[in-house]
């Protein structure tokens, strides 16, 4: 009796996929819908989600953003289920595409507002998409870092004008003081005011002029006022700094991060990835994730022979990478030498024990290796087998339910297990460092034109704001006047030579409270009456400052710290509702409006409410 020969397993396929193939199947859906053709539209539909999964696609942004517009077109017409059902493709084609989550999460609040469990899950899978995602959270990370620079440039600005618009009289009034007695004091007053124009006129920047503004009165300031500013202004002249640090720790676009970040996932926009980065590899520029990167999307395109040779010179320069051992191994097989990729798998198990993949890929080629041994062997062989696949799925229980691809039809994407890279793993590759550079100059001109720029210019901003908040203790030394705490007049020792050193009345308040006695009853009438006028006054002027600018009320009223604090609150809102857009534009969207302008307008109306009433209740002593 003669036994016929056992036959071998079919050849692992590895078709060469293009942009084109998805584009072909994208053309015959949109054909369909053109036509109403609900049938072949659904069968264009599921080719599409065949073809992502076979050539291991993670995403296919564009193709997805189409389904969304359609899907805006079926909910404008009152097609809800319709709308759902394509936004699902949209999802399912591009799981990490924040845009189509969070459309989903509307479609879903819109067909049954009652559903909230189900609406705030997919609002939840949105948010967490749009976090883990370097694409989209980098920029958002980029808007938020430019939020809080210029709350706190506008911070700055609005304590300084406060202090400086509170004491601005007394510094005239000492000013004066500098001149003949023959000049009149709105003489002075002028020429003192022209002169602390002339920063402005002559336009060398926010900086010099908020210092020059700060110098005039911090003299006649408390000492928390003066620190307060003193650390604002710091922060101010080291603004530059930070934007620049700002712009290197967030950049993407542009860098071979985003080069990887796109071959990694091996959708539509990778092939121009792929050509750039093959420019650098001639170049002998390209790093290892790169040529990592570049090889696993060309394996997964069926170009096998131009992986092999890639994957051999990421190996040059970093060997014993687990993921890329695997990678590798799977590309072997690929192209019909499975003994070579055996070895690989084996290192790669050693190289990283929890990782699953080597061993369910060595099990699936002693499988088939099996069929094409002897009758003595195949058991011994399918032992091994039996051992690898029990050691992945240690590993990784989904592997439980894993489904290999039908015997006749073995693709290579789909038969073997190729270990995604964490994106710790490439995300150095976004190296900012000339848009941080340009970023800092611009921030430092725009902030500084006058002063030196670099280090230099930022140390001396520092340098001086420090300085002049400990020339404010110099004030009774100076014999700068001070307020009268009554009237609001100054307290100069040098009009009134009768005023102690340490006095906190002016020579008025001081006949008319002081010595009673000596004063005519009418001449105390007026000044309490004046006295009233004044208080009542000052009392409206800080409120409007408190309505125009949360916080400025406080820092009129002598609580610097918690004004300054009302203040930045408040100055992030406004910059939020007002760069709403934000300053980093994502290439299929980003959050959508009511995200950002819905907190914003909520901490803006607690924030600027609760500081009107705070401040009321600290004019009437309540608090």
């Amino acid at each position: 009796v003669i036994v016929p020969p056992r036959p071998g397993p079919p050849p692992v396929m590895a078709p060469k996929l293009a942009d084109a193939d998805l584009l072909a199947v994208w053309d015959r859906w949109k054909q369909a819908r053109a036509r109403n053709d609900s049938a072949a539209a659904q069968t264009a539909q599921q080719e599409l989600l065949k073809l992502r999964e076979e050539m291991l696609a993670s995403d296919l942004e564009p193709l997805s953003v189409g389904f969304l517009r359609e899907a805006a077109v079926r909910r404008r017409a009152g097609d809800l289920s319709g709308t759902i059902a394509l936004l699902d493709v949209a999802v399912a084609l591009s799981p990490g595409l924040p845009a189509a989550h969070f459309a989903r999460a509307e479609a879903y609040v819109v067909e049954d507002p009652l559903n909230v469990p189900r609406a705030l899950g997919a609002w939840k899978a949105a948010v967490l998409t749009l976090a883990k995602d370097a694409r989209y959270r980098r920029p958002a990370l980029t808007d938020l870092g430019a939020l809080a620079l210029a709350a706190w440039a506008a911070t700055a600005v609005a304590v300084v004008a406060v202090l400086f618009l509170r004491r601005i009289r007394y510094a005239l009034h000492d000013f004066h003081h500098l001149f003949p007695r023959a000049v009149a004091r709105w003489q002075s007053g002028l020429l003192g005011l022209l002169l602390l124009a002339l920063p402005a006129v002559l336009g060398v920047g926010l900086v010099p002029e908020l210092l020059l503004l700060f110098a005039v009165v911090a003299l006649y300031v408390g000492r928390r006022e003066r620190w307060v500013a003193a650390v604002l202004l710091m922060g101010l002249g080291v603004m530059p700094l930070a934007a620049g640090a700002l712009v290197r720790s967030t950049v993407f676009a542009g860098t071979p991060a985003e080069d990887v970040y796109l071959l990694e996932r091996g959708g539509l926009s990778a092939e121009a990835a792929a050509a750039r980065v093959r420019a650098r590899a001639q170049a002998r520029t390209a790093r290892f994730q790169e040529l990592g990167a570049l090889a696993f999307y060309e394996s997964r395109r069926g170009q096998l022979e131009e992986a092999r040779a890639d994957f051999k010179a990421a190996s040059a320069l970093r060997s014993g990478d687990a993921r890329l051992l695997t990678r590798f191994g799977n590309t072997l097989v690929g192209l019909g030498d499975p003994e070579g990729a055996l070895p690989l798998y084996a290192q790669a198990s050693q190289a990283d024990p929890t990782m699953a993949a080597p061993h369910y890929n060595l099990a699936q080629v002693y499988r088939r290796r099996a069929r094409l041994l002897p009758d003595d062997q195949v058991g011994k062989e399918l032992d091994r087998a039996a051992t690898a696949i029990a050691a992945a799925q240690a590993l990784d229980d989904a592997l439980l339910r894993r489904e290999p691809p039908p015997e006749d039809r073995p693709l290579l994407n789909l038969l073997l297990l190729a270990p995604s890279v964490p994106e710790r793993d490439w995300l150095e590759l976004a190296q900012g460092t000339q848009e941080g550079d340009r970023v800092e100059a611009q921030v430092g001109r725009w902030l500084a034109h006058a002063l030196p720029q670099g280090p230099v210019g930022w140390a001396l901003t520092a340098g001086l704001a420090a300085l002049l908040a400990l020339w404010g203790e110099a004030s009774q030394r100076v014999k700068a006047s001070r307020a009268c705490d009554r009237c609001g007049r100054a307290v100069c020792l040098r009009c009134d030579k009768d005023l102690g050193a340490g006095g906190s009345l002016c020579g008025q308040c001081v006949h008319v409270y002081a010595r009673k006695s000596q004063v005519p009853k009418e001449v105390r009438s007026r000044k309490q009456v004046e006295v009233e006028r004044h208080q009542a006054w000052t009392k409206r002027v800080t409120y409007v400052l408190g309505g125009l600018v949360s916080g400025a009320g406080h820092v009129g009223t002598g609580l610097p710290v918690r004004g300054a604090v009302y203040a930045f609150l408040f100055s992030f809102a406004v910059a939020a509702l007002v760069l709403h857009r934000g300053l980093v534009r994502t290439p299929y969207g980003d959050a959508p409006l009511y995200l950002k302008l819905v907190p914003a307008a909520v901490v803006l109306f607690f924030v600027y409410l609760l500081t009107l009433r705070g401040l009321r209740r600290h004019q009437r002593g309540e608090a």
